[in-house]
């Protein structure tokens, strides 16, 4: 993999897990992935892999009761429904 791929494939992580979850600012740096919700002071994850990071917040989420948005708005007109 070379670095460009890397950072394709970081930049598409970064993209799914704000689209997955929008109440968190997630971001980057210096080889962490990170996640901080709104608070005083803030709730924050910290993880080396993205998908580290996604089951984290996929349990905050649990816990408090709150929902993960579709990464893909349902069809109306997929093969599914018929």
């Amino acid at each position: 993999m070379t670095p460009d791929d890397e950072t394709r494939e970081r930049q598409r992580a970064l993209d799914l897990l704000r689209r997955a979850f929008p109440d968190y600012r997630i971001v980057y740096g210096g080889g962490r992935w990170a996640a901080a919700a709104a608070g005083d002071p803030p709730t924050v994850w910290f993880a080396e892999t993205p998908a580290s990071l996604c089951g984290q917040l996929f349990t905050a989420q649990l816990r408090r009761g709150g929902t993960v948005v579709p990464l893909r708005p349902e069809e109306s007109d997929s093969q599914c429904s018929r």
